[in-house]
């Protein structure tokens, strides 16, 4: 009888091992594609910044955004289209994504994938080779991508050693009006990661400290959701979110008030972050995100036009606090312990699914493919590879250390 049962769930168990082959070879093939390519992307780079070098910024700024907007297609052909993601959009997501407009892009913080969801917003507002980030400063160790990100108009900052100065001269190339962007801010300045509660203390005192007020309590899960659970007995600022930074924030709209059209107040949540108890557990990360273990992104986006974000740093430290509570009301609709209500939540907030078109992200893989062919299969080409890599390398460091950008 044991046998005859062993024998009818074999079936099955061999399913769920093929499914899981084939989602780590798309894992293993989609990130060696991602990061090989880097040589031939920078080589393309090199031969437009020669080009452009007597012509004015903004039409070196013209063709970059295209080319960055060309390989984040090649990402987002990995981790939307080869997932079959489904995203979901609420608020004024839909109307403002029609505007073709320069905005701040403020979103909360909960895993390495945020940046992509960036990605998948811009995309639908036909504006993803303008997207720009504010960023910590080890990503400038990343081979090749570290350097060509602050040439994008990325701006480093440097945790604990925030240098005010640098921030601005690297806003001011952004002024140009012919240079639109989307810059990118997550003002938590770390991941809301319930599995380290550490960090969510670290926020939580220095609100007391600060005397921010408090509006709720919080029960969060812990890596090992089954054996440990934090609760907070006592009240806090912000029951999803970790405590904004302000500073960086400020900086960006006391210098670009008047070039920027609207903040746009992006709130992320991942489908299958609550478990099977109601409680809120870590949101997936990139590599369980590419192996297709989130079905769907829900993104909540409010538009705010600039005239009404305040200029005076402490009014929009006040206004920060009052963004984030916001924030938190929404988010209790997705992190709520009542799963009815977790359910029903496209309904009640009037969701649209929306998806790419195969085309917009299967192009760029297909050039990308056809790209690497003469770096992989002829002599010249592989040691043309090689020689990239290597004093591409060293001549990013150089450079990035020369000018000290953050």
């Amino acid at each position: 009888m044991a046998n005859i049962l062993v024998l009818k769930d074999f079936p099955s168990k061999i399913s769920a091992l093929w499914i899981t082959f084939l989602q780590f070879m798309r894992y293993a093939f989609g990130s060696a594609m991602m990061i090989g390519v880097a040589p031939e992307y920078l080589a393309i780079w090199l031969v437009w910044r020669g080009a452009s070098l007597v012509l004015p910024s903004w039409i070196y700024q013209w063709g970059d955004d295209k080319l960055y907007s060309l390989y984040q297609r090649l990402v987002l052909f990995f981790f939307e289209t080869c997932t079959n993601l489904e995203v979901v959009l609420y608020g004024d997501a839909v109307e403002a994504l029609k505007k073709r407009e320069s905005v701040l892009y403020l979103a909360n913080h909960q895993s390495t994938v945020d940046w992509l969801v960036a990605d998948m917003v811009s995309v639908r507002g036909g504006s993803l080779g303008h997207l720009r980030y504010v960023m910590k400063n080890t990503l400038q160790l990343i081979p090749l991508y570290g350097h060509y990100f602050y040439t994008h108009g990325c701006i480093y900052v440097r945790r604990g050693k925030f240098n005010q100065g640098k921030m601005v001269e690297a806003l001011d190339y952004l002024k140009h009006p012919k240079i639109p962007t989307w810059l990118v801010i997550f003002p938590e300045g770390t991941r809301y990661y319930p599995g380290n509660p550490s960090v969510i203390r670290k926020s939580e005192e220095y609100a007391r400290d600060h005397n921010l007020p408090a509006i709720g309590t919080v029960t969060a899960a812990k890596e090992d959701a089954k054996v440990s659970v934090r609760k907070c007995s006592e009240k806090t600022v912000l029951k999803h979110h970790l405590v904004p930074k302000t500073r960086g924030t400020w900086l960006v709209t006391k210098q670009l008030h008047d070039k920027l059209d609207a903040v746009y107040d992006v709130s992320v949540f991942y489908e299958g972050t609550v478990n099977e108890q109601g409680i809120r557990g870590n949101a997936p990360q990139l590599i369980g995100f590419l192996m297709g273990k989130c079905k769907k992104v829900h993104i909540h986006i409010r538009r705010i036009p600039m005239s009404e974000v305040p200029r005076e740093e402490e009014k929009l430290g006040e206004w920060m606090i009052k963004l984030y509570q916001d924030k938190d009301e929404l988010a209790e609709n997705f992190f709520t312990s009542d799963s009815e209500k977790r359910n029903t939540v496209e309904e009640r907030l009037n969701g649209q699914k929306t998806s790419l078109k195969l085309w917009s992200t299967l192009s760029s893989f297909l050039f990308f493919s056809v790209l690497t062919v003469p770096f992989i299969c002829t002599k010249l080409g592989r040691q043309m590879y090689l020689q990239l890599l290597f004093y591409g390398s060293l001549g990013s460091y150089g450079w990035l250390a020369i000018r000290n950008v953050c």
